[in-house]
Order: C-alpha cells, then sequence, then structure tokens
C-alpha cells in the first residue's frame, strides 16, 4: 500500500515539475519578444546580423543609428524604453 502512495505522490510532483517548466519557458519566450524591435527585425534583418555586421558596436552607436540613421523614419514610433530593450537583449555597452 505503501508503493502506491509513494507512486501517486511521485507521479503527482513530476506532473507539477513539468508544469512549471513548461509555464516559464512560454513565460520567458513571450517577455523576449515583447518588445517592439523583435517583431520587425526578423531573419537577415535581425538585431543579431546587424550587429555582426558590423552597423553598430556599441550602445550608443545603435541609439544614433535608430534617431539619426538612414531609417530613422521607420523608428519614430521606437520608444526609448524599446530601444533600451534591444540594448539589454544584445548586451551592448
Amino acid at each position: 500500500m505503501k508503493e502506491k502512495k509513494f507512486y501517486s505522490v511521485s507521479f503527482l510532483l513530476v506532473f507539477l515539475l513539468a508544469g512549471s517548466i513548461f509555464y516559464f519557458k512560454d513565460s520567458l519566450l513571450i517577455s523576449a519578444n515583447s518588445f517592439k524591435c523583435l517583431k520587425c527585425h526578423k531573419g537577415k534583418d535581425s538585431l543579431e546580423t546587424y550587429l555582426n555586421e558590423g552597423r553598430f558596436k556599441t550602445a550608443d552607436e545603435l541609439r544614433k543609428l535608430v534617431r539619426e540613421g538612414p531609417k530613422a523614419g521607420l523608428h519614430i514610433t521606437s520608444s526609448d524604453e524599446d530601444l533600451e530593450r534591444a540594448i539589454k537583449y544584445l548586451n551592448l555597452k
């Protein structure tokens, strides 16, 4: 009888642990994709691609490119908050 109880409790703990992992995994994905930059910058136009191509190397260069660069008109609706999230996302200093 104790073995049945042990297995049912073990099953319940494994089930709760797996559910928690899936919940937090999905919430992390949502938070990573929740800022505006990642909605437009995908594939060959991704932020990582631009960084690797050398279009910018520092946070200040990215700020200047977004606000004063050739595509500044497209970024006029991008908030400073989104820009700071992109800087954190790319680990720029």
